[in-house]
């Protein structure tokens, strides 16, 4: 199930969506669609136990409010 979505600080153009499985969080980092291109899935990061241990490790752009 998707717990988040939100853009990287330090990758423009890439997407983290954030998944629960069980009892720990892994995301998916995804490059963007463009007009040439669909979204294609870059990177699937370890287990987290928490969605800020998640972001501290891959940041967010901007906090969503």
């Amino acid at each position: 199930m998707i717990v988040e979505k939100y853009p990287l600080l330090n990758e423009p153009n890439r997407t983290m969506v954030v998944f629960n499985r069980g009892n720990f969080l892994y995301g998916h980092i995804l490059k963007n669609s463009t007009e040439k291109a669909p979204v294609k899935l870059m990177f699937e990061t370890g287990k987290y136990a928490s969605i800020e241990a998640l972001k501290e490790e891959f940041p967010p752009a901007e906090e969503l409010k």
